[in-house]
């Protein structure tokens, strides 16, 4: 079973050590306190501040607890709507655990983002207030878009390398015209192999196809064709003195 007067005098104890001073117990039964809240608890450029006054049921925190808003400078009604909403959003989400350190900081991060010198809650000072709103939610959506965008092309590349890249139109052109290419460039080399196969020995040589061991190969051929001559030559006068004899 749950202790609940030990949980909320644990909380209030801890909230005492954090806030000393701008922290306030109003009464001890039923358990209430306020909380004085600013941007910089330093006390140095607080432009806003606001008090919250809390009431605590005797089931907290498995029941919500009363918060009450006090605006003290610096804020307008739309702030004090956004505050509110802020509140109850923290105690719904912290149901069933020690809330109030939570609900007071989110407060007071409100309060920094809108510690501004000079808001007097009109329409003007209004207007510039939500622009500046905007302008950062633009800044933070760009932020996420390119993160997305950054994460997509990582998926894209990671697929790409596990699947290959995907045939379009364009990529099958291109590999076509160069296949195409490669085709009429073998198909030309291989007329020119034919045409030289047919030439004879002095054909090449008269084209530059065959070098000076080709021309040497000749010479070497004229010089046996000569020396047989000669022998034909030498047994004809042999021949030719006996029958004289």
């Amino acid at each position: 079973m749950t202790d609940y007067k030990e949980e909320q005098a644990m909380e209030v104890e801890a909230l005492e050590s954090i806030y000393m001073d701008e922290f306030k117990k109003l009464s001890d039964d039923p358990l209430s306190y306020q909380i004085h809240i600013v941007p910089n608890q330093d006390g140095q450029n607080n432009h806003v501040a606001l008090t919250l006054k809390c009431q605590i049921p005797e089931t907290y925190p498995d029941v919500e607890p009363h918060v009450e808003i006090v605006l003290e400078k610096g804020l307008s009604d739309p702030q004090y709507k956004e505050l509110k909403q802020l509140v109850m959003q923290h105690v719904s989400e912290n149901m069933g655990m020690a809330m109030m350190f939570m609900v007071c900081e989110a407060v007071r991060e409100y309060l920094v983002e809108n510690n501004r010198e000079g808001n007097d809650g009109s329409e003007y000072q209004e207007m510039m207030r939500r622009l500046e709103i905007r302008k950062k939610q633009d800044t933070i959506s760009s932020a996420n878009d390119a993160a997305a965008a950054a994460k997509a092309e990582e998926a894209n590349k990671a697929a790409r390398k596990d699947y290959g890249t995907p045939v379009t139109v364009e990529t099958f052109m291109a590999w076509r015209a160069k296949f195409e290419a490669e085709q009429r460039a073998s198909k030309k080399e291989s007329v020119k192999d034919d045409a030289t196969a047919k030439l004879t020995g002095r054909q090449l040589w008269s084209r530059g196809l065959i070098g000076d061991e080709s021309t040497e190969m000749d010479d070497d051929e004229e010089d046996d064709d000569s020396d047989y001559v000669e022998g034909e030559e030498d047994e004809e006068d042999d021949d030719a003195d006996e029958e004289q004899a």
